[in-house]
């Protein structure tokens, strides 16, 4: 049994200890069966372990955590005032709203989320997604049901000897990243 300070060590070091390669070729099947670009976007399913207990539903600590986020923000007025996140991401269609009066189905897990503090003109709230909240201590979490591999990077030592070796370097941060992709479909 692998313990939490061997898999930091691991996705900490420079490629010194070899990859397991059962969770490449897990990767690379997830990769080729579960994601799609569509229309300029990415569509992917969630990464579900083989066996894994059912989603409950968690509407009574997102309704709780949703309205003690507001009261905060509430408390913070010229924030909260700026911050318009929630309509930014609906209009970029990130998300989307759920009509309460609609009929919902039976089973629903909704991803809740927190704000966090930045000193920043431009950002001063930066939205925390908190997939590993449980409705209960003896209810599943997202996490708890999702697969998780370690994440396949390139190797520091090439990226800098690439470096060294070319004429120009280039970095860049893609805004929104991992908002642009969208589950599939079937998935919600």
């Amino acid at each position: 049994m692998t313990t939490d300070i061997e898999i930091f060590w691991k996705l900490e070091s420079i490629k010194i200890s070899p990859e397991d390669d059962r969770d490449v070729c897990k990767l690379e099947t997830y990769q080729q069966n579960s994601i799609k670009f569509i229309d300029g976007k990415y569509e992917a399913n969630l990464p579900w372990k083989e066996d894994h207990a059912p989603l409950p539903t968690n509407l009574e600590v997102t309704k709780k955590r949703t309205e003690s986020l507001v009261r905060r923000l509430c408390r913070e007025p010229k924030i909260f005032q700026k911050c318009n996140i929630i309509q930014d991401q609906e209009r970029r269609d990130f998300i989307e709203k759920v009509d309460e009066n609609e009929q919902q189905p039976d089973l629903m897990h909704n991803i809740l989320h927190h704000a966090v503090n930045k000193d920043s003109v431009t950002t001063p709230i930066r939205k925390v997604y908190d997939s590993s909240c449980q409705e209960t201590s003896q209810k599943h979490s997202l996490n708890d049901c999702l697969d998780s591999t370690p994440p396949t990077l390139n190797e520091l030592s090439h990226i800098m000897i690439r470096f060294r070796l070319g004429k120009y370097a280039l970095s860049t941060d893609i805004e929104k990243a991992f908002l642009n992709v969208s589950l599939d479909k079937e998935e919600i």
